[in-house]
C-alpha cells in the first residue's frame, strides 16, 4: 500500500496573527521576531515592518508565501538607537487582500 500525504496545513477559519513577540539581541543590531499565525491552507504573504519612536521605517522584511504557521526569524536594524521605543507591525496578506495585521511596542533593550 502506497504512503498517504496527510495534509497538516488547512484553513481553521480566518487566517489571523494568534501571537507575536519581539526580542533584541545582546548587540541591539538585530530582532529576534515570532509571529503564530492560524492554519492555513493557501500560503499568506507576510510583511514585517518595524518603526522607530519618529514612525520611520528602521527595518522591512518581507516574506512571499510563507508556508508554516511558525514564524522566527532575525532583523537588522538600519540605525539601531539603544533605549529607545519601536513598533513592529506585521500584515498577512493574499493575492493583494489584507487579511490581519498586528502591532506590539518594545524597547531596544536587551533582557535575558
Amino acid at each position: 500500500m502506497p504512503p498517504q500525504n496527510i495534509n497538516l496545513n488547512f484553513d481553521a477559519g480566518p487566517l489571523r496573527i494568534e501571537r507575536m513577540a519581539v526580542h533584541p539581541y545582546p548587540d541591539l543590531k538585530r530582532l529576534w521576531v515570532r509571529v503564530q499565525l492560524t492554519s492555513f491552507a493557501a500560503p499568506p504573504n507576510v510583511r514585517l515592518l518595524c518603526l522607530d519612536a519618529d514612525g520611520q521605517e528602521a527595518a522591512e522584511m518581507l516574506l512571499v508565501e510563507w508556508r508554516e504557521p511558525y514564524i522566527s526569524i532575525t532583523m537588522h536594524l538600519r540605525q539601531p538607537q539603544p533605549s529607545a521605543e519601536y513598533v513592529m507591525r506585521v500584515e498577512v496578506a493574499r493575492d493583494s487582500a489584507l487579511l490581519d495585521t498586528a502591532e506590539t511596542p518594545f524597547c531596544l533593550e536587551f533582557t535575558e
